[in-house]
């Protein structure tokens, strides 16, 4: 079934399927080793549709990509999930070795924060001011070309099957996964495994009885504590993951007047997500 997300993973819906996009990419050399730099354009799964000035390629990775942020802080993101960070839009520098089908496996992958904020803005659609407008003008007119060329042929953004999904709730003022909540998890990740180009995304929640501050912290810990553990015991590496929201008490499943609502609220809800383009047969 079609379904809607939240905020967070809005950020993937800019993308397009990288495998639908392999046809007209520009193919590398099996053996091949190539160091180049470009915008990222599309993601499905472990791979991503890459647009540089020769061209546009395919890039898969791997769970033994290096991928970092050459400075500054991820904010939510933890370094060594630095790879859920590679969504549309952000400009990437990329070493790797062509594959037998003409695409690039990246062995390294560096980005910057600063350009990681300005892929956000543009999957945010949010208009920047002062002189990041000025500097970020050609960029974000180019990424937004290749959109709009590239939802003419594979549909409409953001046209992605829900999966699979679960929720794990918590205990007060807790981001500790609770043991009844594993099993769950474990068949999410199996499910997801069993899937072509699966992305996983993960949201997460607090009640409203704490602090402004003591919530956001709290479902940024709940979400992070969910990654952590899929990624080590679920066996989901962080390139089939995106970044961690953090939503704090909004959008609550119930009442925070009562005990039982509120114990519904503290939750993080985990998504399987596959884009249309490859479910179709």
């Amino acid at each position: 079934m079609k379904t809607p997300f939240p905020r967070s993973l809005f950020l993937l819906a800019a993308g397009w399927s990288a495998f639908a996009l392999s046809a007209s990419a520009s193919p590398v050399s099996l053996g091949e080793k190539l160091k180049t730099e470009g915008i990222i354009t599309g993601r499905a799964g472990a791979s991503l549709a890459l647009k540089t000035q020769e061209g546009s390629l395919v890039v898969l990775l791997t769970e033994n990509t290096d991928v970092k942020a050459k400075k500054g802080r991820l904010g939510l993101i933890k370094k060594e999930a630095a790879a859920t960070a590679l969504i549309p839009g952000l400009k990437v520098g990329v070493e790797g070795i062509g594959d037998a089908n003409g695409q690039l496996v990246a062995t390294k992958v560096r980005f910057s924060t600063g350009d990681l904020e300005t892929a956000r803005a543009i999957q945010g659609g949010l208009a920047e001011t002062g002189a990041k407008v000025e500097a970020n003008q050609a960029k974000i007119a180019q990424v937004e070309g290749e959109q709009a060329e590239l939802s003419a042929r594979f549909g409409m953004l953001g046209d992605y099957d829900l999966k699979a999904e679960a929720t794990v709730y918590f205990a007060v003022g807790s981001a500790a996964i609770p043991a009844e909540s594993e099993a769950e998890l474990a068949q999410l990740a199996a499910t997801a495994k069993g899937l072509t180009g699966y992305l996983v995304g993960v949201e997460g929640y607090a009640d409203a009885s704490g602090s402004a501050a003591i919530n956001q912290k709290l479902s940024l810990e709940r979400s992070q504590a969910v990654v952590s553990w899929l990624a080590q015991k679920g066996g989901i590496p962080f390139v089939r993951m995106l970044a961690p929201g953090a939503m704090s008490t909004a959008a609550p499943v119930a009442s925070n007047e009562t005990q039982s609502g509120r114990a519904q609220n503290r939750r993080v809800v985990v998504k399987v997500l596959v884009n249309r383009g490859l479910a179709a047969p």
